[in-house]
């Protein structure tokens, strides 16, 4: 990294101030729709609430850098505009939950998307690689991290977290180039493309997974008691929504497990009454409707909740051999191919998406064995 590039970059973070008018942010949105691409990233506090709260938005094109208030622009259409603009691309690192903030934000996800984190797992850095680590390794900038669980809703913000900030995005678009180019090189940018499209298909699509698959331990319960805990798992999804907490805190996972199972043993009111008392007198009524019900219930056991037969376990031992020998002649980690839970999908029938892409013709031979 050149020293004057360094040092226009750390003028950047130095200037970045907060944006909390709309005036201010139409104005930022007139700046950025000037470049190519956008580094993004989003600060939150998740701690007590089903909902993530957005504290903070950053974007830079790399010269300069504007900090979103999230607190005081609840929504922002600039912002949306930019996500939603095909002619740019918009960067982040290891994007997670930052889709969810978006939406709220904005209604959409960026689009197109360029993840740093899988870009450079692709090159044979560690999957998991944290950004002030790839940072270091790729531009030979040093960052200060361990304030990303601050609280970013309180205001005022220091000027330390304010910087902490502005780094996040600044070296993004660098990132991003350098990156580019070596994939290329590869032959592998059109493998971090498509997983950047399919990243956004499913952050538009929501998590639309069954509740039941979120109760921990599920798996081992009988088709009639996993029937009851359907229900139960929906019912506390919906009720952590409206009521805006984690679901632990409507009701724990082991609590869930022993109401469904007492309920079908004829057992109902010794589960309530092991129940945490705020929790009983706030909900006992609706947990004994719920599980009075009479007759067996429209209830189909989901696939990952079916014990694997002795034969699927041992493809997936050889599989996961397979996909390690493919992944040492890639110099990838063999996760970044096919983790142990997506080849349990394989075993068990499923064809995901993802086999469609540059992933199928690798394990062509081990999905005909």
């Amino acid at each position: 990294m050149p020293q004057a590039e360094r040092e226009r970059a750390d003028q950047a973070v130095s200037q970045a101030a907060l944006i909390s008018r709309a005036d201010e942010l139409e104005s930022a949105s007139a700046q950025w729709q000037h470049a190519a691409t956008v580094g993004l990233d989003t600060e939150f506090v998740r701690e007590r609430t089903f909902f993530p709260r957005p504290g903070l938005v950053q974007a830079s094109e790399g010269r300069q850098v504007w900090l979103l208030d999230a607190v005081a622009l609840p929504q922002m259409a600039p912002l949306a505009g930019l996500l939603d603009d095909r002619e740019r691309i918009k960067i982040l690192h290891s994007v997670g939950e930052d889709m969810e903030i978006f939406r709220i934000l904005t209604g959409t996800v960026p689009d197109p998307l360029f993840d740093t984190q899988i870009a450079a797992a692709m090159l044979g850095q560690p999957l998991q690689v944290r950004y002030e680590q790839l940072v270091a390794d790729t531009l030979g900038v040093e960052l200060a991290g361990g304030k990303a669980r601050s609280n970013w809703c309180k205001r005022p913000l220091t000027r330390d977290l304010l910087s902490y900030a502005a780094q996040d995005v600044i070296w993004l678009p660098r990132l991003q180039q350098h990156l580019a180019e070596r994939l290329d090189k590869a032959g592998r940018l059109a493998w971090l493309l498509e997983d950047c499209a399919r990243l956004v298909e499913s952050a538009r699509a929501d998590d639309a997974a069954p509740a039941l698959l979120r109760v921990k331990g599920a798996g081992r319960l009988s088709d009639d008691a996993l029937a009851a805990l359907a229900d139960l798992a929906q019912w506390r999804e919906q009720t952590a929504r409206d009521r805006d907490l984690p679901r632990s805190f409507v009701i724990r996972d082991e609590d869930l497990l022993r109401l469904a199972e007492s309920a079908v043993k004829g057992r109902l009111d010794d589960a309530l009454r092991a129940l945490p008392d705020p929790v009983r007198r706030r909900y006992r009524d609706q947990l004994v409707e719920m599980l009075a019900v009479d007759g067996s219930r429209d209830f189909n056991r989901p696939a990952a909740l079916t014990a694997l037969s002795p034969d699927q376990r041992d493809w997936i031992g050889n599989a996961q051999q397979a996909v390690r020998r493919i992944a040492e002649a890639l110099n990838i980690e063999p996760a970044l191919i096919a983790s142990k839970r997506e080849l349990t999908r394989i075993a068990r029938g499923e064809r995901p998406d993802w086999l469609q892409g540059w992933r199928g013709p690798l394990l062509s031979e081990l999905l005909e064995s």
